[in-house]
């Protein structure tokens, strides 16, 4: 979201209530409801009638960036006043006005930094609480990471902050389902936000510290593979499977070499069919084809590929440059390895 003002919202600001616009977005965006929030903004072709804040139609809200502004002012104002030493009875004072700084800037490191001390002076009084307000702040944070805002789901301080509260659930005995988040959240992130490193860095993190095993990677590679396939422009995307079909590096590593060339023969066959000539593609094609996570058989077909969208792509620079590029790393790789 841009941060310029123009003279019609200069205007509009001062003619409305920040308290009052303040209150209603901060209330509405930090009430439990038990699930995720689906934001947008809204922007000056979305006009709301006078006194109207935001709209609202069960989980989903939309706010004119022009009020959000406002409510920022306040919050940021309220937040200062509170976040150096803040009493207990304001502690959920604090932590609104903190969600609110983080709506407008989820790069604001210490609203972000606020809301876990608030968790941890909670995580005081008893483990329930600490647990039932953990889960209430992986829903807050999640509805952000899978917001349709740009600056938010590609968020770093945004993504650091969920995973300190995994760290803290996984603390704290709570269960994890890895299959939830992967399509509820970090598919989502990736999505509305294209190569959105961030994400699959975070469900890669997930899976080194909360899963960890070759089970877990086994599980979620079909997905994975689908979730490229639908993508294959997304090099973030096509990194993560990599990983995925890459052995842990734990003594009950086992050969997966089937597995992995039938993703390759899929994604290869399609990239044929479909004259894909994306670098992501080739990238990880000539990757996987390149190491001895594949039969050997593959290699002779990756080339062959090669040489035959070559052929169709005389007048696309950007394309030959791409294939022909992975041509030349891998057999430099090759060699290298005395192939």
């Amino acid at each position: 979201m841009s941060r310029a003002i123009d003279k019609e919202t200069v205007a509009s600001l001062q003619s409305d209530d920040p308290t009052s616009v303040y209150e209603d977005i901060s209330c509405t965006l930090c009430w439990d409801r038990g699930q995720l929030l689906e934001i947008e903004f809204l922007g000056k072709s979305h006009p709301l009638p006078p006194g109207t804040n935001f709209l609202l139609d069960g989980n989903n809200i939309a706010i004119p960036k022009a009020k959000l502004v406002q409510a920022f002012v306040t919050a940021r104002q309220i937040f200062f006043n509170l976040a150096k030493d803040c009493p207990k009875d304001k502690l959920q004072v604090l932590g609104n006005a903190a969600a609110v700084i983080l709506l407008m800037d989820p790069e604001h490191i210490t609203a972000a930094n606020s809301r876990k001390k608030i968790l941890l002076r909670a995580g005081s009084l008893s483990p329930e609480i600490f647990k039932a307000m953990l889960r209430k702040e992986l829903l807050f944070v999640n509805s952000f990471l899978t917001a349709r805002l740009h600056r938010h789901t590609k968020s770093p301080t945004l993504w650091g902050h969920r995973r300190w509260v995994l760290e803290k659930c996984k603390a704290m005995g709570m269960g994890y389902d890895i299959h939830q988040d992967l399509h509820s959240i970090i598919l989502v992130a990736a999505e509305r936000h294209p190569r959105n490193y961030y994400a699959w860095s975070h469900l890669r993190w997930v899976i080194q510290n909360l899963c960890v095993g070759e089970k877990t990677k086994s599980e979620i590679s079909p997905f994975i593979k689908n979730w490229c396939l639908r993508h294959p422009s997304d090099t973030s995307g096509f990194s993560f499977l990599l990983f995925c079909l890459a052995p842990l590096k734990t003594p009950e590593n086992v050969p997966r070499s089937d597995a992995s060339t039938f993703v390759c023969e899929e994604v290869l066959g399609l990239a044929v069919s479909f004259k894909w000539t994306f670098e992501s593609v080739w990238v990880f094609l000539r990757t996987i084809v390149a190491t001895e996570l594949v039969a050997s058989s593959q290699r002779l077909v990756f080339l062959e590929a090669i040489n035959n969208l070559l052929t169709t792509c005389e007048g696309e620079p950007k394309a030959r440059s791409n294939l022909q590029n992975a041509m030349q790393w891998f057999e430099e790789n090759q060699q290298a390895n005395g192939s």
